[in-house]
Order: structure tokens, then sequence, then C-alpha cells
């Protein structure tokens, strides 16, 4: 993908670059959402070193947990002074790291249920057997909450959390932006291009 200049960046968005500053997750949607990166990209939410809080940025493609997906980072410059104009580059090279990132087994499994065991339907085999692994036991509203928060690496987080936002007890469990990362939904319409499915998070 080439790589749009700052100059047709400040056209896509019609707001001036000097007016980006600090602004990340706005600006970021903005550009995602002009389509001059194309249809699949979207926004990221969570930390790099030299941003003192939650920071956001664009992955040029789909999956925002690959330390080597390239990024396009427009706002990296108003909060580390050595960057000059728009960063793009590799996510691991500047350590952008997305809410969620990290490996499921090395965070431990679902606690053994206490409550009424809660199954979902129309689940992969993948998603089944990872589910009869994690927890032989089956997942009550604790144990489903925990997967919830769990790093969403190394297991098949997007088909059995699309599936958790269709459960009128669980959808509320998974974070915003698990949702707006992993699944192919577009919460508050706040990670995507288009407007996406219906989402109750």
């Amino acid at each position: 993908m080439k790589i749009p200049t700052k100059a047709e960046l400040e056209r896509a968005i019609e707001v001036p670059f000097k007016k980006w500053a600090h602004r990340c997750h706005e600006v970021s949607l903005a550009i995602v959402k002009s389509g001059i990166l194309g249809e699949r990209v979207r926004v990221a939410r969570g930390t790099c070193p030299g941003v003192g809080a939650q920071h956001s940025w664009i992955v040029l493609g789909w999956d925002c947990y690959d330390p080597e997906a390239k990024i396009l980072d427009p706002t990296l410059w108003s909060y580390d002074k050595s960057v000059k104009g728009v960063w793009h580059g590799a996510a691991s090279k500047r350590g952008h790291r997305p809410h969620g990132a990290g490996s499921i087994w090395n965070y431990g499994r679902p606690p053994n249920p206490k409550g009424p065991i809660i199954k979902l339907p129309g689940l992969s085999k993948a998603a089944k057997a990872f589910l009869d692994t994690a927890q032989p036991g089956g997942l009550d509203l604790t144990g489903w909450w925990f997967l919830a928060h769990a790093p969403v690496q190394g297991w098949p987080a997007k088909d059995i959390i699309e599936a958790m936002l269709k459960h009128p007890k669980l959808n509320c469990m998974v974070p915003i932006d698990i949702v707006g990362m992993v699944t192919d939904t577009n919460p508050q319409q706040l990670y995507l291009r288009e407007a996406g499915k219906p989402c109750a998070v």
C-alpha cells in the first residue's frame, strides 16, 4: 500500500495537520472513514512508549495483534517530539501494543464453575475444542467474564467473542476495544470504515 502524504491525509479528513495533536482516536477514525487507506483497515487502541495514556493508531490490514502489522500513527508526533510528521512502520518498531495483546496460555484458565453453565450455540470445532481444553466443566458467568478479559492471542477469540455478543447475558462483558479489534462488528462505529453489525456493547 502506498502511504498517503501528510497533505493528502489533511485533504481526506479536511482537518489541518496542526490540529491533530492529542486527538489520536478522532483523527485515526476520520482517516479510516475517509476511505483513503482502502477498506481493510481499522483503528487500534492500546499503549505506545512515549504516550502517557492509552493511544490509538491505524492498522493497515485486519490483524491488530500482528507485531509486524504495518501501521500508520497520525498523532504520535504530538506526544513524542522525536517523531516528525505521520509515523508509519511495523507495530513492533515503536512498541505499539493493542489492548488484549498476549497469549492466553500464559494468562491462565477460567475458574471452575460455581454457577449455572452457559453454552453458546453455533461455535466452530476449533472453538469447541478450545473451550473443552480451557475448562472441561464448562463456563458459568464468572468463567465467561474471565475469558472476555483474557489476552486474545492463541485461541479462536473472534469466533467465541462474536458468539458472546449474541448472548443476552454475555454481550455486555466484552470490552469495547476487544470487540472493535477482534470481530467484524464496529461498536459505536469507532473502529472500522463501515457501520458494521449491531453490537450490544
